[in-house]
């Protein structure tokens, strides 16, 4: 990594984490209570019931267990590949993030949805943990998180030339969109709190793209 990617990845963990700070002021007290309650609004009167069972599938993809397995996967797929030590850097920043998504539903005083908004077409996944207040959101944050790595793989060195990178990275964001829109339109949570489990999501990813061990090598 050059000195120059370094400093541009420093200010955006800056940049991000900051980002971070100020919404959870903003959230803490109150400010985007009206903006959440009026998005909460508009997109669910794009509802119907079979868009319902579309939207629950990236409930599925966000859940603890599907994430967490599927997280676990990826990782040993990686280190047996290249024998790379930075998909250990993915399961720490992983772990330690979704620790400061567990606390600060307990510290930001922010109520979810009530059940008035709620589609959801079956009951949620089997590990529920249940948190008093609802930023940020842990499924935007895991789901996001899991796309990510998918994004820095297309990113680096060793990819085949026929490796339709431009189309995986459409996919990527369709499904990062995906997951922010069906978190509202289940009334699972609000915008703010979906916007805050990304940014959480991007500054693991950022702290991972900083190590030196980034960079897998073909063993």
């Amino acid at each position: 990594m050059t000195m120059t990617n370094h400093r541009e990845k420093s200010s955006l963990i800056f940049l991000l984490l900051t980002a971070f700070s100020i919404l959870t002021i903003l959230v803490a007290k109150q400010v985007t209570r009206s903006f959440d309650l009026a998005a909460t609004q508009v997109v669910q009167r794009l509802a119907f019931r079979e868009l319902d069972y579309g939207m629950y599938l990236f409930t599925v993809l966000g859940s603890i267990e599907f994430s967490c397995f599927a997280l676990l996967t990826i990782s040993w797929y990686l280190y047996r590949k290249y024998q790379w030590p930075g998909v250990f850097l993915y399961l720490f920043f992983f772990m330690a993030l979704s620790g400061v998504e567990y606390i600060w539903k307990y510290v930001v005083i922010y109520t979810a949805p009530g059940p008035e908004f709620s589609r959801h077409p079956f009951p949620l996944g089997f590990l529920l943990i249940h948190t008093p207040y609802s930023f940020p959101s842990g499924h935007a944050f895991r789901s996001v998180f899991l796309l990510g790595i998918w994004y820095q793989r297309l990113n680096q060195r060793d990819l085949p030339v026929r490796s339709h990178i431009f189309l995986q990275k459409v996919i990527i964001v369709v499904l990062i969109l995906g997951v922010g829109f069906s978190r509202v339109y289940l009334g699972d949570h609000w915008l703010s709190d979906v916007v805050g489990g990304m940014i959480l999501s991007w500054i693991g990813l950022a702290l991972v793209s900083q190590s030196p061990h980034y960079e897998p090598r073909p063993a």
